[in-house]
Order: C-alpha cells, then structure tokens, then sequence
C-alpha cells in the first residue's frame, strides 16, 4: 500500500508542473510564426487570428514571418521551440505535401507537432484565358486530346497542389498539356491574363473576380462539391472526374509536448476568432472559407493529404527541384 501511495504522490507531482504552466498560460507574448511573406492569405489569416486571440488571452500575439525553404524554415523554428504554446506555426497544406515527397526534412510532419486547429479551406479555380475558349472540363479535354501539348499550363513548382493536382488531372484525363513553370503565383497570373499561357489553377476567390471582369474563363472548382465563393461553377468532379478533389487549407500548429489543456484552449479562442462577423468578412473577402474543428479533425486532415499526395506524386512520378 505505501509503494502505491508513494507511486500516486510521484505522478501527481510530475503532473503539476504541465497544470500550472496551462492554468497560467499565456505568461508571455505568444507568436505566430508564419512560412510566407507578408501580404498572403496566410499573414492577413495570421493577422487575423492574432488580433482576436490578443483580446482573449490578455497578452500580445504577434505575426512572424519566416519565409524560404518551402516553408521548412519557420516549421522547423517551432518544431524546436519550447513545448508550452507561445510559439504556434500557421501553415498550408503544404505541411503535407512536403512530407508527402519523404525528403528529408529536419522534422518530422506528424510526431514533432501539436494540431491545434485548422482555420480555412479554399478550393482551387481552373481557369482559362478566353483566346482558348475553353469553358468546361469537357472543352479542356477535347482541345488537349484534339491537339497534344499545344495547351499550356501556369504552375507553381512541384511543391505546391496546383502543380500537383493538374499532373494528377492529366493523368486522370489522358491528355497532354505542356507545364510552364513558376516561381510565384504573382507572375504565372499575369502570364494567364496576358495569354502568353493558356490555363492555370489559382485561389478560387481570386478566379471569380477575374472571371466577373471578363479576363479570364472560370472552367471548374477543385473542392469535392461546389463552394460558395463560386456557387455556379461546376466541380471538376461533375465534369466526369469523380475521384478529383485538391483543397487548400490553413491550420494551427504547435510543438509536440504542447500540454493538452494549453491546445484545447487555443482550439476554443481560435474557434471563437473564425466566428467573430470581423474576421468572417477579411477572409472571404481573400477567397477563403473559416472552418471550425478540434485538434483531432487537424490531424486526421494532415494525414489524409499526406497519404493522397504520396499517391499522386507516385503516379506523376513528380519530383521537387
């Protein structure tokens, strides 16, 4: 009985200092270390969220931006930070898709993280220049399989699910269409509205708004149903593609460790943030859709898109640079 007692006083003693750091947190700033620039949709989504959660934790949440290396710098700043919630990563579905080529990244994807909370989703919008005039997935296929690598596509790199999941089309659809390289999205969009190329996958909310000023054709969306940013677009799946559907998606990360009760609070304060009217407007306005879920729903996502682009990047046999 007392090796028991001792055993339970043991345990109750390792387990006070993880209660007191999550009943007192945040005891400092917290930052938000972000993969990109400023001026996306993940620093106005960071910005975003931090204002909110500046209100309802009582300290200051500031914006880092830590771009370059795909996006493996800054994951790698917080998969070494200190485990206890004041350093949070707000990354894309790129997470998934850089662990999806199994290179060899200094992180593990899954076991070095906490998932707090995914914030958006956003369809992509296949898009065609009107000189094509190609405005379904059927008009796509037709040209493509009419005239073998004479359509051209604006992509993003092998990193990034435009190219991705274009490749993947491609191989669904049996047709050839030449890919014409990016380094940012910026140029390969002005490329599209020029004409010097054909097609391009690109945000949806940013597809619509070029399609209502007539520069551009919105030919179909990439989400598994239709959206609401473009509710009279179909699906690439209702053009006969089934199995199709490529999402993008931010979410909340934390290092692995992060106590429990930390990342439940954090879920709860972001979910309230996705909800307030304010932050609802500034990220459908950039095309992209709040969404609410538990740290489990992050998971299961991460995992999925981890297993979906390892199978796609076996089939295209794509490979990073």
């Amino acid at each position: 009985m007392k090796r028991v007692l001792s055993s339970l006083l043991l345990c109750a003693a390792a387990c006070l200092p993880a209660a007191a750091r999550a009943a007192d947190y945040p005891t400092q700033n917290v930052r938000i270390v972000v993969p990109f620039g400023p001026g996306g949709g993940t620093d106005l989504t960071a910005r975003a969220i931090a204002e909110q959660l500046t209100a309802s934790l009582g300290k200051p949440v500031v914006v880092e931006n830590r771009p370059g290396g795909n996006s493996v710098i800054a994951s790698q700043v917080v998969a070494t930070a200190a485990p206890d919630g004041h350093t949070l990563l707000l990354t894309t579905d790129i997470h998934a898709i850089n662990a999806a080529y199994a290179s060899k990244l200094p992180y593990d994807s899954l076991k070095d993280f906490s998932f707090v909370a995914q914030l958006t989703t956003s369809p992509l919008m296949l898009v065609a220049h009107p000189s094509t005039g190609i405005r379904s997935v059927a008009d796509l296929v037709r040209r493509a399989r009419a005239e073998p690598g004479r359509l051209s596509f604006a992509s993003l790199g092998p990193s990034s699910p435009h190219y991705l999941g274009f490749e993947w089309f491609k191989r669904m659809a049996a047709v050839d269409v030449t890919d014409v390289p990016y380094k940012g999205g910026g140029q390969a969009l002005a490329d599209v509205l020029g004409g010097q190329v054909g097609l391009s996958l690109i945000v949806a909310g940013n597809g619509m708004k070029h399609a209502r000023d007539g520069k551009l054709l919105a030919v179909a969306v990439t989400s598994p149903a239709r959206t609401s940013i473009a509710p009279d677009v179909p699906t690439v799946a209702e053009g006969g593609y089934p199995e199709f559907a490529i999402v993008n998606w931010y979410g909340i990360f934390a290092p692995a460790g992060t106590p429990a009760a930390i990342v439940e609070r954090l879920n709860r304060e972001i979910g309230r943030a996705l909800r307030n009217p304010a932050v609802v407007q500034r990220l459908t306005g950039a095309g992209l859709e709040p969404v609410t879920g538990s740290p489990a729903d992050l998971e299961a996502l991460v995992r999925r898109d981890i297993d979906k682009y390892r199978r796609i990047i076996q089939l295209t046999g794509a490979k990073l640079d």
